[in-house]
């Protein structure tokens, strides 16, 4: 319980404070911050996870509601133009020189613009200085220093139309209708931030500079700086760069960011033929309560515990056989920054959409005249206490990132950021005392009658009917007019385990000391590996995995074996219903997801190390009683048969259905899910499949990565793991389906979608073997071949927004492995684009790449491994991987060798003999109708 939970900490630390409700919250102590002569903030924060990295951040606050009528989408391309030429960088050497240092763009160099601020941001290494200020600089130079010359916007104009054709869809068709009645009467919706095309192509430059003059000045401005730094000499670098900053233009008016409220309600139904889900939202718009006192903080835990009872509530209801909707959410959100909503929404069948939106009402009806029952308080507690628990006990192993968000958020939001030590605290306080009474006296006031939205989404079809304006309406009224009783809540009588498993015995233990693992070999014949760590302080990671996977199903069963796992994830387990499970383990952050792989099947989990039992019996229960309820099975196909009544409409999902056809050559495991395989789908079958693939315990390697301490945990995975059913003999393998990339060249076109917009995958055979060098080799062309055609592609002719060149390989099957370049451009210039990315290609082969490129490549390999060392993800990974193939875990460690191995020489031979021309396919996607750039 909640109470128990908090009692046990107050005992081991001095006793809280009494909050008064009208206590301001305090800012962080641990930060930095003050204000310079300019008028430019500064956070300033040192932190050490990730080791040897800062977080530095630029945030302005201006961005597209800052636009004059004639400047729609000049906020958006001056955020381009920051790596387009500076004071201190010429164009194009803002992202070589980050790349040079191991920052790739994107994940560590990037920015963006929204209605109300532009941020800039970048990740850096901390172990040379010089890369600091370079940093420090770069942002500055954003803030200040930008060039902003015609050659150069004329050359990232056509970057940014790439980027806003990306975006275009059955989606912004949809935004378009609904955002003028969401933002009712406000500039919100006049002034989205990717702009208008037309004024992007041709606004004069002097319109960008006069934006740039005019609201990128000091006194809107703050830089956050977070890592693993010298504090105090960070404060004063920040000084020193950022204090000669001066406005450059006179301050103007600021834009009316107001969304009125409304006393009537607004309704929007709209259709368009490239959806493939119908949904209804209501939504209530209330002023914005951005409070800073202690009282705002309990109505905000107020306000997430109705978030969450009424999500369970949902969930309970989405596994009816007789549920009016496919799924359905609620919560508090914010509009703008004047506008809270509170927000329930669905998902439905087509022209189902009236019996969804009335489910949702009656729900919200049932809370206004009932409220909320105390053991789902309860429950909503023991919830929100366990997330405070988590993030008290890792407060010494947050990530950077995470820290300059929530800076960035106090000083564009002023939302409060006290630090999680007085948040605990507070919660401590606070949450014991919140009552179901308050919660449903809350509950009234989010569910008012004024300034309700109704947004109502379908596939535009045949035979279809779509409801009305005015049939939504009916809906509202008939439902206020509907009795209701009170909401039932149930819960289970029995434990997750009703008795304890024998345990078995270890038979025999090793240890790998270089890579810190210690193997077990259990007297029911699983190996366990378990490796201690301290990258975090509440988080243990597990796997119990073997190789099969549905791949032993014959071809005419897979699609049943495929989905067995889902079903019985849906099914529950240890003779407990789902959501029964769900409530019994609230409270408690654990996990234990089964799951079938072409090649592999087992459960995966999460735990804390509080929890680790819990997450060990919940496994221990997806594999020896899994669940069998009729009623999920019938769940599962209704969810189904929504999800395959309009496969087709949908142009992306059509051409990636494409893709896996060509690229398997037409192989029956790459076959999309049809009306016609839910409709054979055998409860039984999958049933039998599952108990199949989890009837011997030999067959399974265990896995655990994390924060616990191998006396601890030996008696555990004993006791779980140990004692699971088995044979003793090892006896399940994969089978060789027979994957098979095509023998020669081939392009396909699909032709669909209205939008102006196409798609390219090119694909070139790659099935290189199990060994890390040769995967080395490949990961290192990949990212050169990405940079040099985002050079090419993006940077010289403006002709995308982004390529992304990765390896795919179903290992340990073999055949199909293939390399991948994808990208999105103007339809009239794929087929020049994908004849530009033949020659690169060529040209690497013939010359390879240069010194400088391979370099780039080589240091984000490093940087990425050396902060990927530090995760328990990316160790549970990698131990599985090496245990599946066989390999030597010691791997692990050498991979900076490798990276060292790698030269312009290796990397041309790779082009040779992982990129054959005569064994590449294309697919394309090409719009149906000739729609014009709008």
């Amino acid at each position: 319980a909640l109470a128990a939970s908090v009692a046990i900490h107050a005992q081991t630390q001095p006793a809280a404070p009494a909050f008064n409700p009208q206590d301001e919250i305090p800012f962080d102590k641990a930060v930095r911050t003050a204000t310079l002569p300019n008028g430019l903030k500064y956070f300033v924060r040192q932190n050490s996870r990730p080791a040897k990295r800062v977080s530095l951040r630029l945030a302005v606050k201006a961005g597209s509601l800052n636009e004059a009528d004639d400047q729609q989408g000049l906020a958006h391309l001056i955020e381009h133009m920051a790596f387009n030429g500076s004071t201190h960088f010429k164009a194009g050497e803002m992202f070589a020189y980050f790349e040079r240092v191991g920052a790739r763009l994107g994940p560590h160099v990037n920015a963006y613009t929204s209605f109300d601020e532009t941020v800039y941001m970048l990740d850096l290494p901390t172990d040379n200085s010089e890369v600091i200020a370079k940093g420090l600089t770069a942002l500055a130079d954003d803030a200040g220093g930008l060039t902003l010359s015609k050659e150069e916007i004329d050359k990232e104009r056509p970057v940014v139309i790439e980027e806003w054709r990306l975006g275009l869809g059955a989606s912004s068709r949809i935004r378009d209708k609904q955002f003028p009645i969401l933002f009712y009467r406000s500039q919100y919706a006049q002034r989205l931030p990717i702009g208008k095309p037309d004024i992007i192509r041709n606004a004069p430059p002097e319109r960008l500079r006069a934006f740039y003059d005019t609201w990128y000045r000091p006194d809107h401005m703050a830089v956050v700086a977070v890592g693993d730094i010298d504090a105090a000499k960070m404060e004063q670098d920040i000084r020193t760069t950022f204090a000669p900053l001066t406005a450059r233009a006179p301050a103007a008016p600021e834009p009316d960011r107001a969304v009125p409220l409304h006393q009537q309600m607004l309704v929007n139904v709209t259709t368009d033929p490239e959806l493939t889900r119908s949904s209804v939202e209501i939504l209530r718009k209330r002023p914005r309560e951005n409070g800073t006192k202690v009282a705002d903080y309990r109505r905000d835990l107020v306000q997430r515990t109705i978030d969450h009872i009424i999500d369970e509530r949902f969930d309970e209801l989405t596994r009816r056989p007789d549920a009016k909707f496919l799924g359905a959410g609620a919560g508090n959100g914010t509009l703008s920054r004047s506008v809270d909503t509170f927000t329930m929404g669905a998902t439905t069948q087509d022209g189902k959409i009236e019996e969804g939106l009335s489910a949702l009402l009656i729900e919200a009806k049932r809370l206004l005249d009932f409220g909320f029952g105390a053991s789902e308080m309860d429950r909503a507690k023991r919830w929100m206490a366990a997330f405070y628990e988590r993030a008290y006990s890792e407060r010494d192993k947050s990530e950077s990132p995470s820290f300059a968000r929530e800076y960035l958020s106090y000083f564009l939001n002023n939302e409060p950021s006290p630090g999680i030590e007085y948040e605990y605290r507070l919660v401590q306080q606070q949450l014991p005392t919140i009552t179901a009474a308050e919660a449903s006296a809350m509950m009234k006031t989010l569910l008012g009658d004024d300034s309700r939205v109704v947004l109502a989404t379908a596939p535009q079809k045949n035979g279809v009917r779509t409801p009305s304006d005015a049939d939504l309406q009916a809906v509202l009224a008939a439902a206020a007019a509907t009795a209701v009783t009170a909401w039932n809540d149930t819960t289970a009588t029995r434990t997750l385990m009703e008795s304890t498993p024998t345990p078995g015995t270890i038979a025999a233990r090793r240890m790998l000391d270089d890579v810190g693992v210690t193997i077990l070999k259990l007297s029911n014949g699983v190996e366990a590996w378990l490796k201690p760590t301290d990258f975090k302080n509440d988080q243990v990671l597990f796997s119990l995995t073997a190789p099969g996977g549905s791949s032993l199903a014959p071809p005419s069963d897979y699609t049943d074996a495929s989905l067995a796992t889902s079903l019985v994830q849906l099914s529950g387990a240890g003779g407990l219903k789902a959501t029964d499970l769900q409530k019994l383990l609230t409270g408690k952050l654990v996990s234990a997801t089964p799951f079938v792989r072409l090649s592999e099947h087992g459960v995966q989990g999460s735990s804390t190390p509080a929890d680790l039992e819990s997450a060990l019996q919940l496994l221990y229960q997806r594999f020896t009683a899994p669940g069998n309820d009729p009623d999920a099975f019938l769940v599962m196909k209704r969810q189904l048969d929504a999800m395959v009544a309009n496969r087709g409409r949908s142009p992306q999902q059509v051409f990636g259905e494409k893709l896996a056809e060509v690229n398997t050559s037409g192989h029956y495991t790459s076959r999309p899910l049809t009306a016609e395989k839910v409709a054979a789908l055998d409860r039984e079958k999958m049933l039998a499949f599952y108990k199949s693939r989890f009837a011997n315990a030999a067959d399974f390697t265990f896995i655990m990565v994390g924060a616990f301490k191998i006396d601890d945990a030996l008696p555990l995975v004993a006791k779980y793991i140990g004692s699971l059913p088995s044979t003793g003999q090892r006896a399940s393998n994969y089978r060789d389906v027979g994957l098979h990339f095509p023998d020669n060249a081939q392009k396909e076109k699909v032709v669909a979608g209205q939008e102006p917009r196409g798609s390219a995958v090119m694909s070139f055979y790659a099935d290189p073997p199990i060994d890390p060098m040769e995967q080395e080799k490949l990961v290192e062309a990949t990212t050169v071949l990405e940079i040099a055609l985002r050079d090419i592609l993006r940077e010289d002719l403006g002709q995308t927004y982004g390529v992304l060149v990765g390896l795919s390989q179903a290992l340990p099957q073999r055949g199909s492995g293939h390399i991948e370049v994808r990208f999105g451009a103007a339809p009239e210039n794929i087929e020049g684009m994908t004849a530009r990315i033949v020659q690169e290609i060529k040209r690497l082969q013939a010359e390879g790449p240069s010194e400088d490129l391979t370099n780039r490549a080589k240091e984000s390999a490093r940087r990425g491994y050396e902060t990927a060392l530090k995760t328990n993800d990316y160790w549970l990974g990698r131990l599985q991987t090496i245990n599946s193939f066989g390999r030597n875990p010691s791997e692990i460690l050498t991979r900076p060798q490798r990276i060292d191995a790698i030269t312009p020489q290796v990397l041309q031979e790779v082009f040779k003999k992982y990129f054959p021309l005569d064994r590449a396919t294309t697919v394309t996607l090409l719009p149906a109708t000739a729609t014009k750039d709008r």
